[in-house]
């Protein structure tokens, strides 16, 4: 690299474990927290566009993938105090013991091989008020911001969407560029995602850890991604931003996605259409749904 930093010992490790296949959305976060008292935002972005074309060789990182990364570490520290609960925080590594404890002696609460048959526009007004602003896309850099009415005739076609509402149409993120997907576009926390992605678990016992986390906060919905996880949807906006991190540290240490502490970040369309290949072709099926839990 050109230019030489006073990094901390965390951030040089991390910046010497360059991430791999399926790791990178996790690695940009922790690095971007790392380096936010260090750098400006736009200098952070710089950095880490220069770290990924050097480093990442699995696969070609977006721009839109760094400013998010970005985005989610810079907010809390440059945002208002009522961005508590939303930036980059330390979060646990899984407990080995403490699964293997759950899965011992938790009963799953749905059962992870059906379907409800559920659509997306069956459930996105039970989760959102009338009126009330979504954000969501086909792809993860063509996001698009609408009143929920307006998202239910196309919405089983969409393959991300942001499960937070939003506050407008855009707003100025931390690097002062408008966007519809940012920190500062979504209001307070309503929902949040435990997804499990280890592959050593299967989607039965993902749901045993599901059970154990919904005996602490309702559970919504759970949505099969089409790959190898679940995504469990609980509602939140009855806790206040500790209790909300306390949640989420039980599920880091049952292992779930740290990433998906992030308020505005992408999760599959429940319901929707995933791609591979660039085709459409897996249903993100709804497999568990709890209307009354879910009621705005």
């Amino acid at each position: 690299m050109a230019e030489l930093y006073p990094f901390s010992n965390r951030t040089v490790e991390l910046l010497r474990a360059m991430p791999g296949p399926g790791a990178t959305h996790r690695w940009l976060p922790r690095v971007a927290g790392s380096l936010r008292h260090l750098l400006s935002a736009d200098e952070c972005f710089a950095f880490l566009r220069e770290c990924c074309d050097e480093g990442v060789t699995h696969r070609v990182i977006p721009d839109a993938e760094i400013e998010d990364a970005v985005d989610f570490a810079y907010s809390e520290s440059s945002g208002p105090r009522t961005n508590f609960g939303r930036g980059a925080v330390d979060w646990p590594e899984a407990s080995a013991a403490l699964i293997a404890e759950v899965l011992a002696q938790t009963p799953a609460c749905f059962d992870a091989s059906a379907d409800t048959g559920l659509a997306a526009a069956q459930v996105l007004p039970r989760l959102f008020r009338p009126a009330e602003l979504i954000c969501a896309g086909r792809t993860k850099e063509r996001a698009l911001v609408r009143p929920v009415e307006a998202f239910l005739a196309d919405a089983g076609f969409m393959q991300f969407i942001v499960i937070n509402p939003m506050r407008g149409l855009s707003a100025l993120n931390c690097r002062r560029m408008p966007s519809p997907r940012c920190q500062n576009n979504v209001g307070q926390r309503r929902h949040l995602v435990a997804e499990f992605d280890d592959r050593t678990l299967s989607k039965a016992q993902q749901a045993q850890l599901i059970a154990r986390l919904a005996q602490f906060v309702p559970l919504v919905m759970v949505v099969d991604s089409g790959g190898k996880s679940l995504h469990a949807w609980f509602r939140v906006d009855h806790l206040g931003g500790k209790d909300q991190t306390r949640f989420f540290t039980l599920a880091c240490l049952l292992g779930a996605d740290a990433s998906r502490w992030d308020i505005c970040g992408w999760l599959r369309m429940p319901g929707g259409l995933r791609v591979e290949n660039g085709v459409p072709s897996i249903r993100q099926r709804i497999l568990h749904f709890n209307p009354g839990a879910a009621h705005a």
